[in-house]
């Protein structure tokens, strides 16, 4: 008895593939909403209002609210706060630190972001996504510093290195308002311990 083999294994596509044009419209129309109403008035119904989508199209690519506002952050942190290909890592820091200081002095960007962070108190969901937002752009940070810092400093050590960088920035942003300008930052990078290999001087400033 023969058998005949299917070697079509792929299984058939269901529905439309997504269109990218419509999710920018989404994001940023998202965008809107939350830099007007802040995250607590913001409705997935006023999002596909404003999109001019129904609100299952909505739900058909994020499974709630906190889950469509973690991508916005996520697409928007990515837009505006590269990694920019540099030989110096020192200045490839020293250029990501000035692009959060810019997205979130010179944009909507920094009173959502102020916003999210004061509803995750109250919102264990909203929390959730935040710190997988937070979670991968400190990742990306944490990659830049480790082209700065001995290749054997230990994941702890850059944690610290982080918090020491990373923390009078938010700081300043969400609390005390103090300016940022760029002495202040280089200021901080230069608390950053050089790996050996790495000429440094302590009073450059780019």
């Amino acid at each position: 008895m023969n058998v005949v083999e299917n070697t079509n294994t792929q299984r058939p596509r269901r529905g439309r593939p997504r269109d990218p044009a419509l999710d920018r419209i989404i994001i940023e129309s998202a965008r809107a909403v939350l830099a007007r109403r802040g995250f607590t008035g913001t409705s997935m119904e006023e999002i596909a209002r404003t999109a001019g989508v129904g609100k299952d199209t909505l739900y058909r690519r994020w499974k709630s609210k906190e889950d469509l506002v973690q991508h916005v952050l996520t697409v928007l942190a990515a837009e505006n706060v590269p990694v920019r290909a540099d030989d110096d890592p020192t200045y490839a820091l020293f250029i990501f630190l000035q692009d959060i200081v810019r997205l979130n002095t010179r944009s909507d960007f920094g009173a959502i972001l102020a916003g999210i962070v004061g509803e995750s108190a109250r919102n264990a969901e909203l929390a959730t996504a935040f710190h997988a937002f937070w979670a991968e752009r400190r990742s990306i940070a944490a990659g830049l510093v480790r082209r700065i810092v001995n290749p054997d400093t230990p994941d702890d050590e850059i944690s610290r290195i982080l918090d020491h960088v990373l923390g009078p920035i938010y700081y300043r942003l969400l609390l005390s308002g103090d300016p940022l300008d760029d002495t202040f930052l280089w200021d901080l990078i230069l608390g950053i311990p050089r790996s050996t290999g790495e000429p440094h001087n302590q009073e450059e400033t780019p």
